[in-house]
């Protein structure tokens, strides 16, 4: 039970991401006098545009997760006014470097695929695709924000009118008047599984019947799916590039998916002349629990680690490297793109239990795509503008 003297905010947003920080940058624009508080489990800002660094190499950046997206040439005005600064601070860039498409046979050709060509073009964050929602919130620092990472919220409570948030162990927690969740973690069942929770926090906070538009939001969340990636982290050290330029990515072909089970290849050059390469390996399907989880990540980077001599063999600079290579261990992204059932627009906000909801597995142009957690969080942050 949470103590009486429990620090009070306007709005609680979980999820530090690019929906999370979003919200909170476009709140900002629209001169929010809000006092919001931002709870994210990870080290620092980033979900899927998270960056690893590493103690023993202070300039090593490597994106982990997404390393660019495709925006749409015609986007809403609040979600313009939301880049343009980032544009020109040159935080966000168009990344011009070439994207390759590998078959089967291991062969590399042009990519021309739309997923591997977004319309548009890939954007991507400088100098690493955390600096994105780095700099969504600086930005907002005239806001009352306040930051809490390294906090996984456990248990939810809704009394008396507010939110009650809580950790595992209930040794941390905050009161809001209103929540927004920029994931679906709390509010889907995958979480019974993967974190061996006996409850979905947000359905047990809000009985059934209740709030009839949070009913319609969690029984849309319980039928979605999202996809697994396991993601291999590569230092391939500085190559011999002698002038030669590297792509950006690589993306795998039909067949060569199914024949490697790997869905892209990402090299980033490092500052100290070194190259780092991420390998996105697909989901074998096993559930994911906490006793499984240890296994599988190890079983994945063996995996992956054995496949790099037939995925680069089309680029013998890369593949001279691999021997002295140092692999760095796998990223879980456990919902990496969702795949069906996207959150309604008009379900965006549940009036009744102050409770909203962004990311990218809301319904819209942008559904699975970056573009479309941006989207979403600039929409809720004009609704909850507009009915403060």
């Amino acid at each position: 039970m949470a103590s009486a003297n429990v620090a009070e905010v306007d709005l609680a947003v979980i999820g530090a991401g690019l929906a999370g920080c979003s919200l909170i940058g476009r709140l900002q624009q629209l001169g929010s006098n809000l006092n919001i508080a931002l709870i994210e489990a990870g080290r620092g800002p980033g979900g899927r545009t998270a960056t690893r660094r590493r103690r023993d190499q202070s300039g090593w950046l490597l994106n982990h997760g997404a390393p660019g997206f495709g925006l749409s040439e015609s986007k809403s005005e609040g979600m313009e006014a939301l880049l343009s600064p980032l544009r020109s601070a040159g935080v966000l860039q168009r990344d011009e470097r070439a994207v390759l498409s590998l078959n089967a046979q291991g062969d590399l050709s042009p990519a021309n695929n739309p997923e591997a060509c977004p319309v548009g073009g890939w954007w991507h964050g400088l100098p690493s695709m955390a600096s994105i929602c780095e700099a969504l919130l600086d930005a907002a620092d005239s806001v009352q924000l306040s930051r809490q990472f390294e906090t996984r919220v456990r248990w939810l409570e809704r009394r008396q009118g507010h939110w009650l948030l809580e950790n595992e162990d209930r040794t941390w927690s905050l009161r809001a008047k209103r929540l927004v969740l920029s994931g679906t973690l709390l509010a889907h069942p995958r979480s019974l599984k993967m974190l061996a929770w006996n409850d979905v926090p947000l359905r047990s906070a809000v009985a059934e019947g209740g709030d009839v538009g949070l009913d319609a939001v969690l029984s849309q969340l319980e039928r979605s799916q999202a996809e697994v990636r396991w993601n291999l982290m590569v230092d391939l050290g500085v190559l011999a590039l002698n002038g030669g330029q590297l792509p950006a990515q690589i993306w795998l072909d039909n067949d060569a998916k199914e024949r490697w089970k790997v869905e892209r290849l990402v090299l980033q050059p490092q500052s100290d002349g070194r190259w780092g390469l991420v390998v996105h390996g697909l989901d074998s399907g096993e559930a994911i629990t906490p006793e499984s989880q240890g296994r599988l990540m190890a079983q994945e980077q063996q995996r992956l680690l054995q496949l790099l001599p037939e995925l680069m063999q089309g680029l013998p600079v890369v593949s001279a490297a691999l021997q002295q290579a140092n692999p760095l261990g796998v990223m879980r992204w456990g919902a990496s793109r969702p795949l069906n059932h996207p959150l309604p627009e008009e379900l965006q906000w549940c009036t009744t239990s102050a409770v909203g909801f962004c990311g990218d597995w809301i319904e819209g142009p942008g559904f699975g795509r970056a573009e479309g957690a941006i989207s979403s969080a600039v929409n809720l942050a004009e609704r909850l503008h507009v009915d403060r």
